[in-house]
């Protein structure tokens, strides 16, 4: 199963790439080098090697080499993922998300560049975030699957403990957490590209001695995704008083619920530490790891409970042994 093993390989190389292209991104709009490069697009200033390379210039072009270079190999794993399981429609999902949000997010960063001042900049950023972000968890999603796969075998992934039902209404609470999870991340894009990190200045967790400050300011922009911030907090601990109240014996809910619990509650000292920092890049840095492993292990709990919408005799369905790996 050598050229499984590589497949393998590559899926985690993909998925460390894909995770610099969301840090360096998360650089370029830290740094204001968004215009390093000028109006031009893919080159630097309309040449291949700019004759200048101010600081700016450097982090954006390498932004732009890096997203390029990932958004190869997330096509040929994307590729070699189909050609290798050809009847399993999560893998082809999966890979079909992480290349399609890539290129969407490219595609979007393109516009905010060459058509600025025509374009919603702000808003077309932070959706320029979050696409990455999905592009990331999906890459994330997919190398998962492919190490959950058995080598003989190139059927779903199958549990190894026993299966416990799980009630509709938790079905939908966790897809609906992975939801509101990415409106939340939006809002904290917002605050990063309407440069309002700092927008209450150090006070906390109140903006001064204002609770709700006016939405079209800074401060306004701040404290909403403060919030939201906090509610998308409470959720995850709901969430986890359930499953251990209610299914322990599911050791990937379990385990899973917790982990996502801590990262959220890591999420919000960051969020703390950035704001007393003065936003500094490093905290910044670490604010936006955190927030995205924590989506994508949200999005795993989605990937192990399937489709809530979806019969339950259909999910339970065995498929194991009626499908041959290609390359083996």
């Amino acid at each position: 199963m050598k050229n499984y093993r590589l497949l393998r390989i590559l899926a985690l190389i993909t998925s460390f790439g894909s995770y610099v292209m969301l840090l360096m991104g998360a650089i370029v709009s830290k740094t204001g080098s968004g215009k390093g490069c000028g109006n031009s697009w893919p080159f630097c200033h309309g040449q291949l090697i700019p004759e200048s390379l101010p600081i700016e210039t450097v982090i954006e072009y390498s932004h732009r080499i890096v997203s390029g270079g990932v958004g190869f190999l997330i096509l040929i794993l994307t590729v070699w993922s189909w050609l290798a399981y050809r009847t399993n429609r999560r893998v082809k999902v999966l890979g079909f998300m992480s290349l399609f949000f890539v290129v969407l997010q490219g595609a979007l960063g393109a516009l905010t560049v060459v058509f600025e001042g025509a374009f919603a900049k702000k808003f077309a950023l932070a959706l320029h975030f979050g696409f990455s972000l999905i592009s990331f968890a999906s890459v994330v999603l997919l190398a998962i699957c492919l190490f959950q796969l058995r080598e003989g075998t190139a059927a779903r992934v199958t549990q190894t403990e026993p299966k416990v039902s799980i009630s509709k209404r938790l079905h939908y609470a966790i897809w609906g957490l992975a939801a509101y999870t990415y409106v939340v991340v939006y809002t904290g894009a917002l605050v990063r590209h309407a440069q309002a990190t700092m927008g209450c200045g150090y006070a906390f967790p109140l903006c001064g001695e204002t609770y709700f400050p006016n939405l079209s300011s800074l401060a306004g922009i701040h404290m909403f995704h403060r919030y939201a911030a906090i509610s998308l907090w409470l959720c995850v601990l709901g969430f986890l008083w359930v499953v251990i109240r209610r299914y322990k014996e599911r050791e990937d809910l379990f385990k899973g619920s917790w982990i996502a619990f801590i990262l959220i509650t890591l999420q919000a000292l960051s969020g703390i530490i950035t704001v007393f920092t003065g936003g500094q890049l490093v905290a910044a840095l670490v604010h936006t790891t955190i927030i995205s492993i924590f989506f994508s292990a949200l999005s795993y709990l989605c990937m192990q409970v399937g489709l809530p919408w979806k019969r339950e005799q259909e999910e339970s369905r065995p498929s194991a042994g009626k499908e041959t790996p290609v390359l083996s």
